[in-house]
């Protein structure tokens, strides 16, 4: 081509004159196309627009592969967080049923988590929480010392577990006062030494043990009515007054007695037409009893054969007399009470 300035021919390549320096400004190159036979004429095609179309066709597939993996990264990214969330939420939702065991916080887990990773094993804490729930309803409303020990025995973690306790706790004692025994006290005391009635069944067990007759016990009170009876037959005041407290509760059915009334039944019966008086055959039956004060007094029942015998009518009489009496800790009547009284 030539400079559009001084005419002179330029190279291609140059984009200057080199003969005025003037800047050359070049022409696309045009190509002759093949003649178009059915028309005639030629048709050109500019092979420089084509380049740039082919590189602006790359950048733009390059452009849509790199937004259609940005748009794949935000979607696993999407995702990832999706199921690390979802993933927490799941564990906190197990580790509460686990910790609180509720029948509908497992139902809850199973029906946000079908295929969670502790179905399997929610499924089974669920059954066996179903059943312990049944198995205690029957347990309380039997109200059976037997059905509540099992439950106890075969639902160690169960939430009734205290609540079971308790009813047993309120049987076992109603059991012990039933039966009123030291074992029954001692028994309770064993199992429940934190139990509702533990005072009391310390008090019972208490009185219990201390209720124990020694045979030396059971041998002084049947001393003291073998010296009542003996004073009786050797017409002894003095011996029989040193069986009977000086104020007694009751004597030969007289209240607030002393030791008065217990020699004017002396005196009715020396005055009698009883020549002899002999008792034989003395069976006796001894309670012994734990007071307020933590004294001891002994309830007795006890039999006697009386022989009696008159002179003027030479008669021997022979009767069987039964009697009751209270002696206290320092062997003495209380009180005390025959079926056979002088005539």
């Amino acid at each position: 081509m030539n400079c559009p300035n001084c005419g002179t021919q330029v190279d291609a390549n140059d984009t200057y004159c080199s003969y005025c320096g003037a800047k050359v400004h070049h022409q696309p190159i045009v190509e002759q196309s093949s003649i178009n036979p059915s028309s005639g004429s030629s048709s050109w095609r500019n092979t420089a627009p084509s380049k740039r179309q082919d590189a602006d066709s790359k950048k733009n597939v390059r452009a849509l592969l790199l937004s259609i993996l940005g748009i794949i990264v935000a979607i696993a990214l999407a995702a990832f967080i999706f199921n690390y969330i979802n993933h927490n939420n799941e564990e906190a939702l197990w580790e509460e049923c686990v910790s609180k065991k509720q029948i509908d916080d497992l139902r809850t887990y199973m029906e946000k988590y079908p295929e969670g990773e502790h179905y399997q094993e929610a499924k089974a804490m669920l059954d066996k929480l179903v059943m312990e729930k049944e198995t205690w309803e029957q347990a309380r409303a039997s109200n059976d010392e037997d059905h509540l020990r099992s439950y106890i025995r075969y639902n160690p973690d169960s939430e009734h577990l205290a609540e079971a306790r308790s009813l047993l706790d309120d049987i076992v004692w109603n059991k012990a006062l039933a039966t009123n025994t030291k074992e029954a006290f001692e028994q309770y005391i064993k199992e429940f030494p934190d139990g509702t009635h533990l005072a009391d069944a310390r008090n019972h067990f208490d009185e219990k043990r201390l209720a124990e007759l020694t045979p030396g016990e059971c041998d002084n009170v049947k001393s003291t009515i073998q010296n009542f009876l003996l004073a009786l037959e050797e017409w002894d005041a003095n011996l029989m007054l040193t069986t009977c407290n000086a104020q007694m509760a009751n004597f030969m059915g007289k209240s607030n007695a002393s030791l008065n009334d217990v020699r004017e039944y002396y005196d009715a019966y020396r005055e009698s037409d009883i020549d002899s008086i002999r008792f034989t055959a003395l069976d006796v039956d001894v309670q012994k009893v734990i007071k307020n004060d933590k004294r001891a007094e002994y309830k007795v029942a006890f039999t006697a054969t009386r022989r009696t015998h008159r002179t003027s009518a030479h008669v021997d009489d022979v009767a069987v007399m039964s009697g009751r009496a209270v002696v206290d800790d320092r062997y003495r009547f209380t009180q005390l009470t025959m079926d056979k009284v002088p005539q």
